[in-house]
């Protein structure tokens, strides 16, 4: 295959399975030229992670919403916010210094180890309930049923908003996150931006309300925050920080994370067989599922300066997307790459989360919602498969996350 057939990995078909043509990138261009894009992709693990441990070089502050738009957002959406709303700013995990400082610092008192601990009850609870909601039915939608609404639950807990609003925060979240993909038509972009000014009036109504009377939860303490120099947050920043940081970055990774493990289980029946047989694995379990199928497929950096990576040289201002999903693939550095080893040592060291200053603060929490998903949903069942006579699963359009539209199985309970 000549280096300009490789198939392009911005077409939704090739996104649906783009493992083989990452293997073919690691093997013969790690560091690719996507034609006609205006930057390089970076698929084996020994660069990206080159790349991500110097964050002053290789910077994140870059805009996938802007780069679908050749250059800039759409000036008719950054209307509608500032006319209508609040212009989102830059989420943490694309914001350099000295703002990430702020923003990650907030962050970072609200997902310790510690009061994930604490929050697991509420999470174990989250899950429980929505497994009985199935009651004595075997055929499930486990996308609509289970992982969407597992994950929001627990977000909108912590962020301390009515679990009754639950189905219109998922329409909020993917108005959020679709722009994100590089795929969706500007018709839709504009609907999004609609939908988005739409939740932060929503947003802005609750955040008045904890101005008078503050509670427990994550808005409260958005509001009470201040950095080492004594600043609060403004609105504009509350907004970014509650819609994007919060509410669609808290639940939308581990909704793909929960739904690519269960297919992963229903095409490794080795592996399905190992938990049902003994549930201690799960934890290993889900790093594996992490790292086969990870939810961010790839992220964007831009050169502070001129650099090297690997054999091509870059200017100040090129732009790369750290593949994710091809690094934590790489045979270079996992023996048998692509399937599960429940021996496998240090088996959180994949790139799921990324790693350096910019590392998933949520990781933490998102991990603790798998392992209770897992447990439980093992601690009943004995196995599943698909259901029969339905739709095969397909993934969402996007360059950027890994989202299965549905995934229709057949749970079999334990005896």
């Amino acid at each position: 295959m000549a280096i300009d057939e490789f198939p392009n990995l911005m077409d939704a078909h090739v996104q649906q399975q783009p493992y083989e043509v990452y293997r073919e990138l690691r093997n013969r261009c790690p560091v690719y030229e996507m034609p006609a894009s205006g930057f390089h992709i970076v698929v084996s693990d020994q660069h990206a992670r080159e790349v991500l441990r110097q964050p002053d070089r290789f910077l994140s502050g870059v805009s996938p919403m802007a780069l679908a738009d050749g250059g800039s957002v759409d000036q008719d959406i950054i209307d509608i916010y500032q006319n209508e709303g609040w212009l989102p700013l830059s989420s943490c995990s694309t914001t350099d210094l000295p703002r990430h400082r702020k923003v990650r610092g907030f962050l970072e008192t609200l997902f310790t180890a510690k009061r994930v601990r604490h929050a697991t009850p509420m999470i174990d609870q989250v899950a429980t309930e929505l497994f009985d909601s199935f009651d004595t039915r075997t055929d499930i939608a486990f996308i609509h049923e289970f992982a969407h609404p597992f994950p929001m639950v627990v977000i909108a807990n912590l962020l301390g908003v009515p679990a009754t609003d639950i189905a219109q925060f998922k329409v909020w979240s993917d108005a959020i996150v679709e722009p994100f993909s590089m795929m969706a038509s500007r018709e839709r972009r504009i609907e999004c931006a609609r939908l988005v000014v739409e939740m932060q009036h929503y947003f802005a109504e609750m955040i008045a309300e904890r101005r008078k009377h503050p509670r427990d939860d994550f808005i409260s303490e958005a509001l009470a925050y201040r950095d080492t120099s004594g600043e609060s947050f403004d609105m504009q920043e509350l907004m970014t920080l509650i819609t994007i940081d919060l509410l669609a970055s808290g639940n939308e990774t581990t909704t793909a994370a929960i739904g690519s493990g269960i297919k992963l289980l229903l095409e490794d029946p080795a592996a399905m067989e190992a938990l049902a047989q003994n549930p201690a694995l799960v934890p290993v379990a889900i790093e594996e599922m992490l790292r086969l199928e990870s939810p961010v497929q790839g992220m964007f950096r831009e050169c502070a300066h001129a650099a090297n990576i690997g054999e091509v040289g870059f200017a100040k201002g090129d732009l790369l997307n750290i593949r994710f999903g091809s690094a934590n693939r790489d045979e270079a550095r996992y023996d048998h790459a692509e399937r599960f080893d429940f021996q496998r040592k240090k088996p959180g060291s994949h790139l799921a989360f990324g790693i350096g200053r910019h590392v998933c603060v949520g990781a933490a929490l998102a991990r603790q919602e798998m392992i209770s998903a897992f447990s439980q949903l093992f601690g009943r069942y004995q196995s599943f498969a698909l259901t029969a006579d339905t739709p095969l699963p397909t993934y969402q359009p996007s360059f950027f996350g890994r989202n299965l539209d549905e995934l229709y199985v057949t749970l079999t309970a334990r005896q």
